[in-house]
């Protein structure tokens, strides 16, 4: 609702009508009454945190303080790309999350076949065995995005690697960015 403004004023030496007693006292409880906002809080309240309903998309709330948590985990390899396993450096993940999507974004494009790259959680494909859903950069591409998971759900401590599965035939591809959401 924003700043309670008084409906009526009244002068000294006024009678006071009821009505219009009644309409200031209703501009208060209704707004006390489930529509108090951010405009009606100081900066400085100090209201606890513990008192304070949040979505948990985005921070990590335990009552006390909050805690950012990262929108997307990053994962580089440089130079021309080569099939193999742990080929970046480990993620640690922190606070209980949820995978939602992936993105690839490579400097040279693969040609001749795609780049097909898998993500590890804890040392497991997030994805099932078949190689249908994996993060994929198409041929001649230079970027690819998914959003169909087998494991989403990742918890405080989980450890995230990369892997790739097949590189281009004619050219591999080089200067990989991967960003999971």
């Amino acid at each position: 609702m924003g700043t309670i403004t008084r409906p009526n004023t009244y002068t000294a030496g006024n009678t006071i009508d009821p009505t219009e007693n009644n309409d200031n006292e209703t501009t208060i409880y209704s707004e006390f009454n489930g529509n108090i906002d951010n405009a009606n809080i100081k900066a400085a309240a100090g209201i606890l945190e513990s008192k304070i309903a949040f979505s948990t998309s985005g921070h990590s709330h335990n009552g006390t303080d909050s805690k950012a948590i990262p929108n997307g985990y990053g994962f580089a390899i440089t130079g021309t790309l080569t099939t193999g396993t742990n080929l970046t450096n480990a993620i640690i993940i922190i606070g209980a999350q949820t995978i939602t999507k992936a993105y690839a974004y490579c400097k040279t494009a693969p040609t001749g076949a795609d780049l097909l790259i898998d993500i590890n959680l804890n040392g497991t494909s997030i994805w099932s065995t078949t190689q249908a859903n994996r993060l994929t950069i198409a041929a001649s591409a230079t970027s690819g995005t998914q959003t169909s998971f087998d494991t989403t759900a990742l918890t405080d401590e989980d450890i995230i690697t990369v892997d790739i599965d097949q590189v281009g035939s004619t050219i591999a591809g080089a200067d990989l960015t991967i960003i999971l959401k």
